[in-house]
């Protein structure tokens, strides 16, 4: 989706709320919503999706008194700003888009390159962080079942004689978590035959 295109998208989502919305070259500013008037006015020659995205998200919250565009200590525009992202970034997603392209993210939706960067890495570190604490046992139960054994048999094969064997270095040699040494250790007894 282009730049046009997601302006187009979100004018028409702003237009699900009863908004009427007008364009005018000579308007001073990119964009404005008056809520209790259901007015938005635009400036096609300044407006950028992340500001869209911003007063629809005003919007959604009805939120009336708003205090000036760049206040940052208004709850609102911090709740507008961060909001705006957070549905531009769901966009992008639904679109294919990834974090390895949030340059292409902020060129197109024309966010601040830092507010944008702290939302979505946000979001994007907790997702991952969730996603890795769901499949951790399943992980750590695919590396045991399937790998283990053949990294331990690749790793004596290596030897003429084995009189001991470091664990640790093992793991270290594999790149795997020191969180494996019991699961290692286990299965070095079975090989060895040692109790």
């Amino acid at each position: 989706m282009n730049k046009q295109e997601l302006i187009e998208y979100l004018l028409l989502e702003m237009e699900k709320y009863n908004i009427h919305i007008t364009c005018d070259d000579c308007f001073p500013k990119n964009a404005m919503v008056n809520i209790k008037r259901k007015l938005m006015i635009y400036n096609p020659t300044k407006i950028s999706a992340f500001k869209i995205a911003h007063e629809l998200s005003h919007v959604i919250n009805k939120d009336i008194c708003r205090g000036s565009e760049n206040d940052t200590t208004n709850p609102q525009e911090v709740r507008a700003n961060r909001e705006a992202v957070l549905l531009l970034w769901e966009i992008f997603e639904a679109n294919g888009g990834n974090y390895e392209y949030f340059n292409v993210f902020v060129n197109t939706t024309e966010a601040p390159f830092e507010l944008a960067e702290s939302i979505v890495k946000k979001e994007y570190l907790e997702m991952h962080d969730a996603l890795n604490e769901i499949f951790e046992d399943e992980i750590q139960i695919k590396i045991n079942k399937q790998e283990m054994h053949d990294y331990i048999v690749d790793y004596i094969s290596y030897f003429d004689v084995i009189e001991t064997v470091s664990i640790y270095e093992f793991l270290d040699r594999y790149h795997l978590s020191y969180n494996f040494y019991d699961m290692a250790k286990k299965e070095f007894h079975q090989l060895f035959g040692a109790d």
